[in-house]
């Protein structure tokens, strides 16, 4: 049982937008601001960044997440979120071996039309040893009831984890998947 996935679906697909932040500073005349969250672009959406593959790469993703989830007010839990991201630019920094002069690791959100939050990180490494056997220990371990840290805590935090070769720049991309709240009844 391979959880590898193909190049295809590493990446987004073609068209998805790119929502960038709204320029901060005074308005001009006439105007009253930034956009009102109606105003912003339907999903799905899309934020893209890369940083050098250092210890501070994973504090610099877990902002970007906090910031363009409550941007564009995904329903899901932030916390969890970008606890997820944390883990998986933390486990980039500390195991992609690296062969290129300065790598960098890769933080791609999307926010598809059902709300799912997609979670890709790359790094230059295109070797993920032992993935399956990771996933089916961290499995184990989240039912456990242990302290989950890593690819467990990813899986106890209810993500869905694959990972990928990509067909152009080599590397490897570990992706997430996590759903979004579960709508609430009026009045709950």
């Amino acid at each position: 049982m391979t959880h590898m996935v193909s190049a295809a679906l590493a990446f987004p697909p073609a068209g998805a937008r790119t929502v960038d932040a709204p320029e901060v500073g005074t308005p001009e005349e006439g105007e009253t601001g930034p956009p009102a969250v109606d105003d912003l672009p339907r999903r799905p959406l899309r934020f893209e960044r890369s940083w050098p593959l250092q210890r501070t790469a994973d504090r610099l993703a877990r902002i970007h997440s906090r910031t363009w989830l409550t941007t564009w007010r995904w329903s899901g839990d932030h916390d969890e979120a970008q606890l997820i991201v944390g883990v998986l630019v933390d486990n980039a920094v500390r195991h992609a071996a690296t062969t290129v002069p300065e790598p960098d690791v890769g933080l791609v959100l999307q926010i598809a039309e059902d709300d799912e939050l997609v979670v890709d990180v790359s790094d230059p490494d295109p070797k993920f040893e032992g993935f399956d056997e990771v996933v089916v220990a961290a499995r184990a371990r989240a039912d456990s009831g242990v302290r989950l840290t890593g690819i467990p805590l990813v899986l106890g935090l209810g993500g869905d984890i694959t990972w990928g070769i990509p067909d152009v720049g080599g590397g490897k991309t570990v992706r997430v998947r996590m759903r979004p709240a579960a709508p609430q009844p009026p009045g709950a």
